[in-house]
């Protein structure tokens, strides 16, 4: 099992592969910045979300794991530096179990 605490936000990591917000929603999604006002990504993940006509009724959140199925991990691991230590954490994780 691998823990992450997403810096500065999981609904951020959500939103940076358009391509994958376009495969669960049919519409793609703006990439956000890196400002961190309390709630914004919350906001900004609801707002795409609603805007492809979908209703999150848990914020968003619960439609993670279809976005996550669809996204580059390599790409946005280059993207973003917290993200891509995760990526890395995990496969360094991986990778010990295959010895």
């Amino acid at each position: 099992m691998v823990f992450t605490i997403p810096d500065p936000h999981i609904e951020r990591w959500l939103l940076l592969d358009g391509a994958a917000f376009k495969a669960v929603f049919g519409t793609g999604c703006n990439a956000p910045d890196l400002k961190c006002e309390r709630s914004l990504y919350k906001r900004q993940l609801m707002d795409a979300i609603q805007s492809a006509e979908f209703t999150p009724l848990l914020g968003g959140i619960e439609y993670a794991e279809d976005i996550v199925r669809h996204m580059n991990l390599d790409r946005i691991a280059r993207l973003d530096r917290s993200f891509g230590r995760f990526v890395s954490d995990l496969r360094t994780t991986f990778s010990g179990w295959q010895t």
